[in-house]
């Protein structure tokens, strides 16, 4: 082996051009691919600051329904009204299992609805979040709020987000005022609804994207009433089942009234007069009297104050799948109507077009890597076929061909290994300088997709492992074919030039 490694390395050092040129070629490759991979675990820290430190949570639980349902409304195109997501009907049971499940560092409930939101003379269609204030900005704790109380949330209250905000105040041409009322309206199921807050605050993202820019929070009263979460509607949901239950025999079987095929002339069979008791009729006094009385009326009308869309929940740090397998049990043993969600399946398709991006990244390095292969493959080759003489020597001379596979295959191990660690010390580096001073981004999207507005490669242990076992691989692999070509030369005619 030492003897291989001399040999090797005595030939790397006779080209001394030649193999300065392709280290010089593969350090840059792995300098650039692992600048790459900084600004990639970047991009991951990014959509998690974006996503699960400020809209979603790490999990999030929600009604089981055929429909797919994430924060903003249903996942499945509709030309027809708005789709209202339905409300957990085992939040007590949601409540228990959260406050008993270890690892979840904080947990809000929401109500979700799509409404126009009106101020002034600006006006925008947007998602609207019913949110207890203290609980929601604990829960995502990447939110800013810039302005205002988060108790007032519940005092009719709401929240714009930052980027919305300026656009308002830009309509209005003025500062928003604590004053200011702020409409909601909505039309669904054949009715249109119309409520009211007060401007409260403003609040912002880490970074910024269409779908969260149109955010706005608000009094979970009102995104209940405009969502239809109702006693009568709860009421009339639930009796459903129970009404379904009551029509049943207790054998299982349904309780059915047998009409004979004479019932509709036995209605007729005497012929004498009926007089029926003036008491007994239905007067104008007695309607009158029914319905003055409303209390049964206004009763259904009213918010179900318990009635929520989803529940975020923050878990620990590396702990979210644990957290995820106990509510799973939870969800099984005393909440079957629910569902778990991790973050992607909640944000929907607002986060798809991102993790298309990040897909595309990777591709891309994917294809730097082979081109990294090709040429170190490339320039073996060519050194290779300068070296026929010298192999068909060292053939000649009893070389077998275990040794010339040997001594070929460590000098590229011993080049793109050295030219590889090189290359990712350079990497580190230059990722540190750029994480010092950071890479201001403008673009929206790309915004979004690193956590914000400044680009700041990370370094990681695990970055460093994994760029150095691309490299062996990388070396591994290019020396197959300058080996085999090595091989079929003939220790004659290679003497012979």
């Amino acid at each position: 082996m030492m003897l291989l490694l001399t040999l090797a390395l005595r030939n790397l050092v006779r080209h001394r051009q030649k193999t300065i040129l392709l280290g010089a070629l593969i350090a840059a490759g792995m300098g650039c691919l692992f600048i790459a991979d900084a600004v990639f675990e970047s991009s991951n820290r990014g959509l998690h600051a974006t996503y699960v430190g400020s809209l979603t949570g790490d999990l999030v639980i929600g009604a089981a329904s055929d429909t797919a349902y994430g924060l903003f409304g249903s996942e499945v195109p509709i030309a027809s009204d708005y789709e209202s997501i339905p409300a957990i009907a085992d939040y007590v049971a949601v409540q228990k299992t959260l406050e008993k499940a270890a690892n979840v560092a904080a947990w809000t409930p929401i109500v979700s609805v799509a409404a126009r939101v009106e101020v002034g003379g600006y006006s925008q269609n947007c998602p609207v979040f019913g949110a207890e204030g203290p609980g929601y900005f604990k829960t995502l704790s990447s939110l800013r709020i810039r302005q205002g109380d988060p108790n007032e949330l519940s005092k009719g209250g709401v929240f714009l987000n930052s980027a919305m905000a300026a656009k308002v105040e830009a309509a209005l041409k003025r500062p928003l005022a604590l004053t200011d009322v702020v409409t909601f309206s909505m039309y669904s199921g054949g009715s249109f609804k119309i409520r009211t807050g007060h401007f409260a605050g403003i609040y912002a993202y880490p970074a910024r994207n269409e779908a969260l820019d149109r955010v706005v929070l608000v009094d979970p009263t009102i995104s209940r009433s405009l969502a239809n979460y109702t006693l009568g509607f709860s009421q009339s949901d639930s009796q459903g089942a129970a009404g379904a239950e009551a029509s049943m025999t207790p054998g299982g079987g349904e309780k059915t009234q047998d009409l004979g095929a004479d019932s509709l002339d036995s209605l007729f069979a005497t012929a004498s007069d009926v007089t029926a008791q003036s008491s007994s009729g239905t007067t104008l006094k007695s309607v009158s009297a029914a319905l003055a009385d409303t209390s049964k009326r206004d009763a259904l009308v009213l918010t179900d104050q318990a009635a929520w869309s989803f529940v975020l929940v923050r878990t620990l740090p590396g702990a979210s799948g644990e957290v995820s397998r106990t509510l799973e049990g939870g969800r099984k043993a005393t909440m079957p109507t629910t569902r778990i969600m991790d973050w992607r399946e909640a944000a929907g398709s607002s986060a798809q077009a991102l993790l298309a991006l990040q897909a595309v990244f990777y591709v891309a390095l994917g294809f730097i890597a082979l081109g990294a292969i090709l040429v170190i493959m490339n320039s073996l080759v060519i050194s290779v076929l300068e070296r026929t003489g010298e192999i068909g020597t060292m053939r000649g001379l009893g070389a077998s061909r275990g040794f010339i596979r040997g001594l070929f295959i460590t000098e590229s191990m011993s080049l793109t290994l050295g030219a590889g660690i090189v290359g990712i010390i350079g990497g580190i580096l230059v990722s540190l300088g750029l994480g010092a001073y950071g890479i201001q981004v403008s673009n929206p999207f790309l915004a979004s997709l690193f956590g914000g507005t400044k680009l700041v490669p990370l370094v990681t242990v695990q970055g460093i492992l994994l760029h150095g076992i691309i490299a062996a691989l990388i070396g591994v692999s290019a020396w197959i074919y300058p080996v085999s070509v090595a091989l079929r030369i003939q220790p004659v005619s290679a003497m012979s030039r």
